[in-house]
């Protein structure tokens, strides 16, 4: 199932292939209701409700629920009492599908084998794909990540400030595995069971300062207003097939930067998941992301007197489309500030 957060009550939705959304929690109440069920409107609260988060956290009897409350809906339009429960998406507001402004934002850093051995040939550290699978295979290829505030989280068609702070803004198409129920200390062989769904997330970066310490260290260059692109939905693990598989794709005003397949991801998700949760909770609605392939404006700008040329960096007027093939596509406005 596609699951959108739209309209001005961000209420769930399930998104449909021909473009309409069915509010959930709505058709789950009008069947029930249908069937003569007492306190209808109550128990589609509990089983389906309209909030993502409490949504995520009912798991699987939410999402059977869910199912038969858009086989009801595409049959009935209005419910008896008059609400209404299909929606054109083109007629409402769709909002970035984040669970919660509690909701913790896990990114994997150099985890795709393309995008490291680009970034490396860029700065001088000659590294092909085939060294960094022996490194890997050795246990001598580090694992390093870094978080992204949730409130830096910023709607499909949305817009980024440009910030003041830097000439190098970069872009980076990722999937992020939305976390479905609460653990620690996971074990890799049982993460796979903690994933719900997959969404796309546009990791924009400054990148003048690199990755050190002080007020513009790596954590500042990684978390600005708007600087987390997400949506437009999640795809739940059921319906996106093998994700190893996916396809990513970045384009700047039309023309293609980044044309890359889940296929060169270093670790996958269970590894994270284990790797995160150690000695942490891990709880419904976070987001664990898995990294990006190659093509962003880092890895193919020459570095020249220690510093990348600026030219195939974000301007302000550049738009980006950020797309996965089953899960959708994520447009983004880099604005002046």
């Amino acid at each position: 199932m596609k699951l959108v957060v739209y309209g001005p009550n961000k209420r769930l939705g399930s998104w449909l292939e021909d473009g309409s959304i069915i509010d959930l929690n709505h058709a789950y109440a009008a069947l029930l209701e249908s069937k003569g069920e007492p306190r209808a409107c109550a128990k589609a609260d509990a089983e389906v409700p309209s909030c993502l988060l409490s949504f995520i956290e009912e798991g699987e009897a939410g999402l059977k629920a869910a199912t038969k409350a858009v086989s009801y809906a595409k049959k009935t339009k209005v419910a008896a009492n008059g609400n209404r429960l299909v929606y054109e998406d083109r007629d409402v507001k769709i909002h970035a599908p984040l669970p919660s402004s509690a909701t913790r934002i896990a990114m994997a850093g150099a985890n795709f084998y393309d995008h490291s051995a680009d970034v490396n040939k860029m700065f001088g550290r000659p590294s092909s794909i085939e060294e960094i699978k022996k490194q890997v295979k050795e246990g001598t290829y580090n694992a390093w990540g870094f978080w992204k505030q949730a409130r830096n989280v910023v709607d499909p068609d949305g817009y980024t400030p440009y910030p003041a702070r830097t000439q190098r803004l970069d872009y980076e198409v990722e999937v992020g595995a939305i976390i479905g129920k609460k653990g620690k200390d996971i074990k890799e062989e049982d993460g796979e069971g903690y994933i719900y769904g997959f969404t796309i997330v546009n990791d924009l970066s400054i990148r003048d300062g690199g990755r050190t310490g002080g007020p513009d260290g790596f954590f500042f260059a990684k978390n600005f207003d708007c600087c987390a692109p997400m949506g437009p939905c999640i795809v739940t693990k059921d319906e996106i097939g093998d994700v190893y598989k996916l396809k990513l794709k970045q384009t700047i005003n039309g023309k293609v930067r980044q044309n890359g397949s889940m296929e060169s991801m270093i670790r996958k998700y269970p590894w994270w998941i284990a790797w995160i949760s150690r000695d942490m909770y891990l709880y419904p609605g976070d987001i664990v992301c898995g990294g990006t392939c190659a093509g962003t404006a880092l890895d193919t700008s020459p570095v020249v007197d220690g510093k990348t040329k600026p030219d195939n960096f974000l301007k302000a007027g550049d738009v980006l489309e950020a797309e996965v093939p089953g899960i959708g596509k994520l447009r983004t406005t880099i604005v002046a500030k």
